[in-house]
């Protein structure tokens, strides 16, 4: 696969299906992972890989209750919006469509068959994320979904390490999970804000002087 494509339609994939993923793709991908830039090259990771089904069933459990709890807290504009926004409007169909995927995997997080658990030091921990996007570039290369979420870290820290038999935070802090998976829909490029409305050229808040009014690679 061309790097632009993979940079381009790698987006959240969670509808995905349960066909199992083989080890020696699953291989791959975690050599694709930490190949990647590391602080003071320290490789300061560690993954879990969990397919097994008792496990996954556990923990969509308390994945449901988490995002059920953010959608009535942090999301509620969002839901809000949704329920009362005009269904018409751009912004509450794209919302629409954000949510009912993210629903999708918090009911549907046992089908997943491989979810990956990522792990960091407590002050190197953001060479985590490096591996973590080489992967999901690796996955999408293989023709593999990907999502990478926090939320099982928001509420449910000490019953997802009981669960895993991980230690408590300390010389390892649990940073994130990734769902893999084939996915059921097709591959996009992504729907983002231009990056010269986010971009700023010498001082915060000066305008770059170049647009870019629809994706560089189609």
């Amino acid at each position: 696969m061309e790097l632009s494509q993979a940079l381009y339609t790698t987006r959240a994939m969670r509808r995905v299906k349960p066909d199992p993923i083989p080890d020696a793709v699953l291989a791959k991908l975690l050599d694709a992972a930490v190949r990647a830039p590391s602080g003071g090259n320290t490789q300061s990771w560690r993954f879990l890989l969990v397919s097994d089904p008792e496990k996954r069933i556990a923990l969509q459990k308390m994945y449901r209750e988490g995002l059920t709890d953010l959608n009535a807290t942090k999301y509620k504009a969002v839901m809000d919006l949704i329920k009362e926004g005009d269904p018409t409007d751009p912004e509450v169909i794209q919302a629409k469509k954000t949510n009912a995927s993210a629903e999708w995997l918090a009911d549907n997080l046992h089908l997943v068959p491989t979810l990956l658990f990522a792990w960091g030091k407590p002050n190197g921990e953001s060479s985590i994320y490096p591996a973590l996007w080489s992967l999901q570039l690796a996955a999408t290369a293989e023709g593999i979904g990907t999502s990478l979420t926090t939320l099982l870290f928001k509420n449910h820290t000490q019953q997802v390490l009981e669960l895993l038999g991980a230690p408590e935070p300390g010389v390892w802090v649990p940073m994130a999970m990734i769902t893999l998976g084939y996915p059921t829909g097709r591959w996009g490029v992504a729907q983002r804000q231009p990056p010269h409305e986010v971009t700023f050229q010498d001082t915060w808040g000066n305008p770059v002087p170049w647009r870019v009014e629809k994706p560089l690679w189609q």
